[in-house]
């Protein structure tokens, strides 16, 4: 009874995180194919509109971060390397398409919180390639993070479970990397 349920469990989470990669597929496509003659007031907001937009999709990008780390923390924990592989290239997808253009949108000339934002998706974009056992690509994004914030080591930053300086965010990446000694699956 208790392998039923755990099954039925795991094959409700890969039905969850198939729909969520479709929808976020499905709605890259539609942006994609969107035609910008349809909205010309967007085309060219003001630079305060600029940044409060970035600011509440960097917000939402958190969020969606957190969520597929809370996915591949659940298979991995449970041994589901099959699913864990799968989630690795909707996860892929959704990095460089949406949150990696959205971090080459901060620029060294952006307010405080706005970069304050970047290094915190920076710094779960890392995490969530550790739990996807994406070890080379976490080494670099830490190195794009001492790169990009050297001059914002000092600035507070929200970190799951604690507010710290983003030195201290970077070590403790660097700690984690140090500990992990498996190589990138791909």
């Amino acid at each position: 009874m208790n392998y039923r349920n755990s099954s039925c469990l795991r094959l409700l989470l890969t039905g969850l995180v198939m729909g969520l990669a479709l929808l976020l597929s499905l709605g890259a496509s539609y942006a994609d194919s969107t035609d910008e003659k349809l909205v010309p007031a967007l085309s060219s907001p003001s630079p305060q509109v600029n940044q409060s937009l970035l600011n509440r999709r960097l917000q939402a990008v958190k969020l969606d971060i957190k969520a597929f780390q809370s996915f591949a923390e659940n298979f991995r924990s449970s041994g589901d390397l099959k699913t864990l592989l799968q989630l690795q290239n909707p996860v892929d997808d959704y990095l460089k398409k949406h949150v990696d253009n959205l971090l080459v949108q901060e620029s060294e000339d952006s307010p405080l919180e706005t970069t304050r934002l970047a290094a915190e998706v920076m710094f779960l974009k890392t995490r969530l390639f550790l739990s996807l056992n994406q070890v080379n690509s976490a080494r670099n994004a830490v190195a794009d993070m001492k790169k990009r914030f050297s001059h914002y080591l000092q600035m507070s930053v929200e970190l799951p479970g604690k507010t710290t300086t983003l030195d201290e965010g970077i070590r403790l990446l660097d700690e984690e990397l140090a500990n992990t000694a498996t190589p990138e699956k791909k």
